[in-house]
């Protein structure tokens, strides 16, 4: 009888083992028990819990997760290939890879992202995933290595994110021959964050109104009764800055530029820049308004080359074409008003050249003007013996002078002139 007894002690162990795995969730959401005084082995409490897991702040390590419930805590490892995200509370749940595959990852179709691996099947894949995708690179120090590239006209926008690329797919830029990353506009420029090129013709048009690829607007300015004084109320709709740096020097080429807008001409006219001041209502701040505002300012004394408003308007190798108008004004109460805004003589309002860079006329800030040899003085007395510049004329209550050499005036009497 002692025999048995130990037998059964030994065998009791194994058929313990042998038990089938348990149901994995009874009712009360916990695994289902499978009667008393059986030990669980891990491989048990691994087959209960396989294809269920909640965790409440907690973690989930080198877990394969079927169907996971994961609040405030983390999955690492895991495969999560039929996980379900809710943004919110009462939202529908939506497949996490769907939800990730929205904003396309070249790295979700495999791109090395080694500097030395060709990308460019992860990188079409990537762009494939919509008409108008929008794909990000995510940042790596080797950046991406494109052996074909895409088209630089290939719509989508692009999250470039200051990633190098390099290979042949980024073509010739210094050349004008540049891809993927380069405007297809202008083919010698790289772009380095973002790229957006989108196609608004190939979207169907209501009758009278205008397909927009973007859209960017703010509502009315009004006196904010937040502020220290409401009735000030400064905002802009969009501000762009940018500062030009330093390292500028003679035989140096830094430039810097703000806006670049190219406008391309080939059978369509067009518009490269329009501004619409709307007059909708009176307006009573007593204000000016301005369709463009020019101005700027530096210290005292700092003497640079600038210009508020430069129009060069040439063929590509600065010859003269005979058609171009620098501008043109239609319609306006004043077409021009210039003002001297302090006691200075110095500089002029208008001033213009000919071809070898020689004056030709100028009105300058005391009134005078000079056209093509004649010069318009003020009223005056010409003195006996003073210069004067030929083909100036200036007069007084009695005569006209005219001065025909450097030191000599002709006058005409007033009186003659009927």
């Amino acid at each position: 009888m002692r025999r048995c007894t130990i037998l059964f002690a030994l065998v009791l162990p194994s058929l313990a083992l042998a038990q089938t795995a348990p149901q994995p969730i009874g009712p009360n959401g916990l695994p289902t028990p499978i009667g008393s005084g059986v030990i669980w082995t891990p491989a048990m409490w691994q087959a209960a819990f396989m294809s269920y897991v909640s965790r409440t702040d907690g973690n989930a390590t080198n877990t394969a997760l079927k169907n996971p419930t994961l609040t405030g805590g983390s999955a690492s490892g895991t495969d999560l290939s039929a996980a379900t995200v809710m943004p919110s509370t009462g939202a529908a749940a939506v497949a996490l890879g769907k939800r990730l595959g929205e904003t396309s990852s070249v790295r979700d179709f495999g791109a090395a992202a080694d500097g030395a691996t060709a990308d460019d099947a992860s990188v079409i894949q990537s762009f494939a995933t919509a008409p108008v995708p929008d794909v990000n690179f995510p940042y790596t120090a080797p950046g991406y290595y494109l052996a074909k590239g895409l088209a630089n006209d290939t719509l989508g926008i692009y999250r470039l994110n200051g990633n190098l690329f390099s290979g042949p797919g980024v073509g010739t830029p210094e050349r004008g021959g540049g891809l993927f990353n380069s405007t297809y506009t202008n083919p010698w420029n790289v772009t380095t964050n973002l790229k957006m090129e989108f196609d608004p013709a190939a979207l169907p048009q209501k009758g009278n109104v205008t397909n927009q690829a973007i859209s960017l607007e703010c509502r009315p300015n009004r006196p904010n009764s937040g502020n220290p004084n409401p009735n000030r109320n400064w905002v802009a709709c969009i501000y762009r800055g940018m500062d030009t740096g330093s390292g500028g020097g003679a035989g140096t080429s830094i430039n810097s530029e703000i806006d670049n807008d190219v406008l391309n001409l080939t059978s369509n006219s067009g518009t490269d820049y329009e501004i619409d001041v709307n007059f909708n209502g009176k307006v009573l701040d007593g204000g000016w308004s301005r369709g463009i505002f020019l101005t700027g300012g530096g210290g005292t004394g700092n003497n640079t080359n600038s210009v508020a408003l430069d129009i060069m308007h040439d063929a590509y190798d600065g010859s003269w074409l005979p058609w171009t108008t620098g501008i043109s004004m239609r319609e306006a109460t004043n077409m021009i008003q210039l003002y001297r805004t302090q006691a200075i003589e110095a500089g002029y309002f208008l001033q213009t050249f000919d071809q070898t860079g020689t004056e030709t006329s100028h009105l300058d800030k005391n009134g005078y003007a000079a056209v093509q040899g004649i010069q318009l003085l003020a009223s005056s007395t010409p003195i006996a013996g003073t210069g004067c510049t030929k083909g100036s004329l200036t007069w007084d209550d009695n005569a006209l002078y005219v001065c025909t050499s450097a030191l000599t005036y002709k006058k005409v009497a007033l009186s003659a002139i009927q």
